[in-house]
């Protein structure tokens, strides 16, 4: 797991903190408010699936910790396994974030660039510079696929469990039968042992729901964006329609000449 530590160890610039980001964010406030309130609600639900990942890689670094004490080698066996699966989840996600971090970053230097060569018009179309649509639906159905496969991991769990508790019930009444004594009519419960082991897989269940969650957010932000942008003129057109037209210019009529006056 020596790659989530690195991860976890050195993490990447928050995208709220981007200079380009800001900038822009700056920009759209001065020149396109509707703009900024939607560009702005787009970098938070990425901000929270950030959070979220950081969160998940703390849980997990925690449960790495629990395992360095265990002694029973089996429920230690099986931990280490949720852990892996954990991992494994969050490192897929912390790419597919980190892919649409870099679309939102180079779409935000186009914007800034196209600003300075052609003003505040530039403002009004920054949805197609970023190009989202499809990384942020790739963060979407991994969320989902994951957050599934959890649940799956988690009733297997159960399922397991409880088996064996049953074969220890009809064992021990086996036993109690042999001398005589009433048999047991409920097994235990999954207990301790169970949610121990479903504790990543719970954990990744929690953080793949939020980043679906976040991800879906986003994309309804980048479709007010892109309304917004359909509604709005732009500033040039609204320049030509506010310029009075200039009447046409009456062509001078030479005065005719008196006949009397030959």
């Amino acid at each position: 797991m020596a790659g989530m530590e690195q991860t976890a160890a050195v993490p990447e610039q928050p995208i709220a903190e981007n200079g380009p980001v800001q900038e822009l964010l700056a920009l759209l406030k001065e020149n396109n408010p509707a703009g900024y309130q939607e560009f702005s609600k787009l970098i938070e639900s990425v901000s929270l699936m950030e959070s979220r990942l950081a969160v998940a890689v703390g849980e997990l670094e925690a449960m790495r910790g629990d395992l360095q004490k265990m002694q029973n080698h089996s429920l230690k066996a099986a931990l280490q396994n949720a852990c892996r699966s954990m991992e494994a989840n969050i490192s897929s996600m912390q790419q597919r974030l980190a892919e649409v971090k870099e679309k939102i970053v180079e779409g935000c230097k186009n914007v800034l660039a196209d600003f300075k060569e052609r003003g505040t018009v530039a403002l009004n179309g920054i949805a197609r510079f970023l190009h989202l649509r499809p990384a942020l639906e790739a963060v979407r159905q991994s969320a989902e696929h994951n957050r599934k496969e959890n649940s799956q991991s988690m009733a297997k769990i159960d399922a397991f469990v409880s088996e064996y508790h049953e074969t220890g019930k009809h064992l021990k009444n086996m036993r109690l039968a042999l001398m005589g004594k009433e048999p047991v009519q409920e097994a235990r419960s999954a207990g301790r042992i169970a949610a121990c082991v479903k504790a990543p897989y719970r954990a990744s269940r929690a953080c793949m729901g939020a980043i679906e969650k976040g991800a879906l957010k986003a994309m309804d932000a980048l479709d007010r964006l892109e309304k917004a942008a359909e509604r709005r003129p732009s500033v040039l057109k609204a320049m030509k329609e506010q310029t009075p037209k200039a009447e046409p210019v009456k062509e001078r009529q030479t005065p005719s000449q008196d006949k009397g006056s030959r």
